[in-house]
């Protein structure tokens, strides 16, 4: 008799355990996505597709690094392109045609390539420098106004391109 009462008491703590464990609200027990799992647009993170990029702004050479973002609510666009010594050379050609260089300084973003931002870093006022340039060549469709600007001693160009 007092095996059969150790046995129900048993059980009776056994569902008593389990309705707990599988009951309540069901905060903790959908299946949605955790915050770390969830996409999100980072204003931290730039696209590098080239792809991408093509569909918005017209890139006229192979480029060897790309790193870009856009800003769709302001209408701008900026990317990071490196192109090969030949291409950079006929870039800065074609856009001195269109209106000659002027000097100009950028600020390095977070998500240049590292490079750019040791660059910019030895430069001790965090700023990069170089010639900017008539962005004609890179126009497509929505995007008609900008500069693009050779960085000094590099391949490396910042476009900046936005709407009128």
């Amino acid at each position: 008799m007092a095996v059969v009462k150790l046995i129900a008491n048993i059980s009776i703590l056994m569902i008593a355990v389990l309705t707990l464990g599988c009951g309540g609200p069901g905060k903790n027990s959908t299946n949605s996505p955790s915050g770390a799992n969830q996409a999100s647009d980072s204003s931290n993170s730039a696209k590098t597709n080239v792809e991408e990029l093509r569909l918005v702004a017209t890139i006229p050479y192979e480029s060897e690094d790309v790193a870009w973002k856009e800003n769709k609510a302001n209408k701008k666009l900026i990317a990071v392109l490196r192109f090969s010594p030949t291409d950079s050379a006929k870039i800065v050609a074609e856009a001195e045609r269109v209106k000659p260089s002027e000097t100009a300084s950028i600020s390095a973003e977070s998500w240049f390539p590292p490079e750019l931002i040791a660059q910019s870093e030895m430069s001790g006022d965090a700023v990069l420098r170089g010639n900017a340039y008539a962005a004609n060549q890179f126009f497509l469709d929505q995007y008609s106004a900008g500069r693009v600007i050779r960085i000094e001693n590099t391949d490396y160009f910042v476009l900046e391109l936005s709407s009128k």
